[in-house]
């Protein structure tokens, strides 16, 4: 697993590079660039990304924010987006770009919450503490894989199935051996991981998780098929991008860029 180039969105006008640390984690996996698109005042950090050891540049664009991001993927073939947007002032979530983002993006997104500063757990890194969200689905099969590549920045995985439905004797049974086997395959990777089971509606249970555990952020899968159910459906990605306090890093099944 390597993450070479990240492409850093921000409707900040200000943007500190205190909120930037916390992704620094990601040099352990092969970071080199930073690029910046429509980030004033992001030129002002070249010298702190010189002392990491990382090339920047920013990218400027026309046109509705949405089409100006998938651009700036094509043109530079980012390995993962990093959006820090502002969900307070309302500008963001209106006209539902972030479900837009999630539905469109060829690439994984990493959502930032700009009213949470780096702090306690966060100091550590962004993936110190993650809840990973599974349902053992295509796309949870890929998340996995994606994840067992973050082996040398992850200290705690906590790996969470919600049921959403009347579940039998033998289906629960069945559901308890399955986790812990998701658990072994992180353990026997060097990843100290812990298995959980909640009930309820999705979207809330992998929030409460997240609280419980003081977690530094959540992984979990986006499908774009709205129909679907579980926590992969499109609905329950969106409500936990809305309401989530710690950065949420979103894998879909990604589309090969032409």
């Amino acid at each position: 697993m390597e993450i070479k180039k990240l492409l850093y969105v921000t409707d900040d006008n200000s943007p500190s590079f205190q909120d930037f640390d916390q992704l620094m984690v990601l040099r352990k996996l092969g970071l080199e660039e930073v690029i910046f698109l429509d980030a004033i005042g992001a030129v002002d950090w070249k010298e702190g990304f010189s002392e990491y050891g990382l090339k920047s540049r920013s990218l400027a664009g026309e046109g509705p924010i949405l089409s100006r991001i998938l651009d700036a993927v094509h043109q530079t073939e980012p390995s993962v987006i990093a959006a820090s947007l502002n969900r307070r002032s309302g500008k963001v979530l209106k006209g539902s770009l972030v479900k837009k983002l999630l539905r469109s993006s060829p690439v994984p997104v990493i959502l930032l919450n700009q009213e949470t500063h780096p702090s306690g757990p966060l100091e550590k890194g962004l993936f110190h503490h993650v809840i990973y969200a599974t349902d053992w689905s295509a796309v949870s099969e890929g998340v996995m894989e994606y994840l067992l590549g973050f082996r040398g920045i992850i200290e705690m995985l906590e790996i969470v199935n919600v049921i959403h439905k009347k579940l039998s004797v033998r289906e629960l049974r069945s559901l308890k051996q399955r986790i812990a086997e998701t658990r072994k395959i992180f353990l026997d990777e060097g990843i100290d991981a812990e298995a959980h089971i909640y009930a309820g509606k999705p979207y809330e249970e992998i929030l409460l998780a997240a609280r419980e555990y003081d977690a530094t952020s959540i992984v979990m899968g986006t499908s774009r098929k709205s129909s679907l159910q579980g926590i992969f459906s499109a609905s329950c990605s969106y409500r936990v991008a809305e309401e989530a306090e710690i950065p949420v890093l979103f894998i879909g099944q990604q589309k090969k860029m032409e």
